[in-house]
């Protein structure tokens, strides 16, 4: 009997915790549904530091970009303004992307922001500080690890606390001027290298340091991005940062007392290798093939040679090729032909010698830029280029191209903005131009040296033609039609067989910059 007591009380117990329960859980539910949790708000002393930042400096409304800190007020926790973020659990400020935010000012060296101890993200970019410079402080937001100050009109020498920030992965002081207006010390960079080791992003563009590069940059193993670009580099390039496993992107561009050679390339994960208008010299090696994820191959304005490897057909992810004014030679078009993703192929100015564009280029149908001047190429403009309907700019001067050739048929090619078919063996002629035939985007046209005998009928329909260069023909006469195009700009029709007076009406040209009839 007392059993069955026993069990009616647990049964009964058990019916009332479930109650208890149920309820619990409708009460907490209806809570939540009718009275949401509100967000803590952020710490007084940060919100406090941020106006005090915002308030040093003024909105610069012709910039471009949106005015983040204008929507700052003291009434609104910060933790929701525009470009900042906290801490999920502190509360803490965190993160502050002011990019493009039309800031103008100078930054006091005791900036409040630099009471914001807990940031893990500062993002000032694309701002006008006034040519201030970068405050010593910048050491003390010591939880830093995204630091970006690129393109902020910041000058003067970059502090060496900035090496103190050690958990940075990603530093990015770099800018684009008429000058440079930052320097960095060797021994900085030196201190960079060694203290923030974990490294992913460094851009130093347009920074000085006037300096050889140390070996120890080989030791930033977990580096994928590296700028350099006009940093008045010297000496000889550390090669092994060409092996650095996880490096992706590589600018050295614009340093022309850098000197370095290509290494023989293992498994690499390199997408884009610049080095514009260095002292890089050598040959490209036949271990090019190993880097399949390269995308952008640049080294124009280098003192390469040799013969263009078969291997760097392997590289079928490229899109862009520039070997532009080098000393290469031979003839590369097998070893190009096969590149289908190509976009942009630059390969003029070099010591090659093309018999004929080959047939294989015509699936080459990516391209919007080809230029192939000074080649030494041989025989006739091939019909099937007409096809490439990407094509914005076709540069084939100087070379030994003959034949006639209708201007008319490069109508076809509706995105050609630029065209140089000077100082060939060509005969131009224009065919049958109508002003319903075209609606073409040519702004320069540059036909210098073509056995022309007159302005091609063809010029009078491209509406947006800037620049017109027809010098060194046997052109008898200018036609009055030249004179109404407004949007001329520079007109060169000198070493012509011009006679007679030229029309009053050229000072219709308003927009005429240059012009040249000797």
């Amino acid at each position: 009997m007392k059993y069955v007591e026993d069990k009616m009380v647990f049964v009964r117990s058990l019916v009332l915790l479930l109650k208890f329960l149920f309820l619990y859980s409708l009460f907490s539910f209806t809570f939540t549904t009718c009275f949401p949790q509100i967000h803590p708000k952020c710490h007084g002393d940060e919100s406090h530091a941020l106006l005090q930042f915002k308030e040093g400096f003024v909105i610069n409304n012709l910039a471009h970009g949106s005015p983040k800190i204008a929507s700052w007020n003291s009434s609104t926790d910060c933790c929701s303004w525009d470009g900042i973020k906290c801490h999920e659990r502190t509360d803490h400020v965190i993160h502050v992307d002011l990019r493009s935010s039309q800031i103008y000012g100078t930054m006091d060296a005791n900036s409040s922001l630099f009471r914001l101890v807990h940031l893990r993200v500062l993002d000032l970019s694309d701002n006008d500080f006034n040519y201030s410079q970068i405050p010593s402080k910048i050491g003390e937001l010591s939880q830093l690890k995204f630091l970006n100050l690129s393109r902020s009109l910041f000058s003067g020498e970059i502090p060496p606390q900035v090496s103190q920030l050690s958990k940075l992965l990603s530093l990015d002081l770099g800018f684009m001027a008429t000058e440079n207006l930052l320097q960095l010390k060797l021994s900085i960079l030196k201190s960079i290298i060694q203290n923030s080791t974990k490294l992913e992003i460094l851009f130093l563009s347009f920074v000085t340091i006037s300096s050889t590069l140390p070996n120890t940059l080989t030791n930033l193993t977990s580096l994928k991005k590296l700028s350099l670009y006009n940093s008045e580099l010297y000496g000889e390039f550390p090669v092994g940062v060409l092996h650095l496993p996880n490096l992706k992107i590589l600018d050295l561009g614009y340093n022309p007392n850098l000197n370095g050679s290509l290494p023989e390339f293992q498994s690499s994960s390199l997408t884009n290798l610049l080095l514009d208008k260095t002292g890089f010299y050598g040959t490209l090696p036949v271990s090019i093939r190993n880097l399949s994820s390269l995308i952008i191959l640049s080294v124009p304005h280098c003192h390469f040679s040799g013969y263009i490897p078969s291997s760097i057909g392997n590289l079928t992810q490229l899109t862009e090729i520039y070997l532009r004014d080098n000393k290469f030679r031979g003839d590369p078009s097998t070893s190009l032909a096969n590149l289908n993703k190509l976009s942009v192929l630059a390969v003029g100015l070099n010591e090659f010698n093309i018999e004929t564009i080959p047939l294989s280029f015509a699936n080459l149908t990516q391209l919007h830029y080809l230029d192939a001047t000074d080649c030494n190429i041989k025989g006739q403009i091939p019909s099937w280029i007409m096809n490439h309907s990407n094509l914005a700019c076709l540069n084939l001067r100087s070379n030994f191209l003959h034949g006639k050739l209708e201007l008319d048929t490069f109508l076809k090619l509706r995105k050609l903005v630029f065209l140089d078919l000077s100082f060939n063996k060509l005969s131009l002629y224009s065919g049958k131009s109508s002003s319903n035939m075209t609606d073409s985007r040519i702004q320069i046209l540059q036909l210098d040296s073509c056995n022309l005998v007159e302005i091609p009928t063809y010029i009078r329909y491209l509406d947006d033609l800037e620049s017109l260069m027809l010098s060194n023909n046997n052109i008898t006469s200018l036609p009055n039609w030249l004179w109404k195009k407004a949007s001329l700009k520079n007109l060169d029709v000198s070493q012509n067989s011009l006679t007679g007076e030229i029309s009053p009406s050229i000072c219709n040209l308003k927009s005429l910059m240059s012009l040249v009839i000797p």
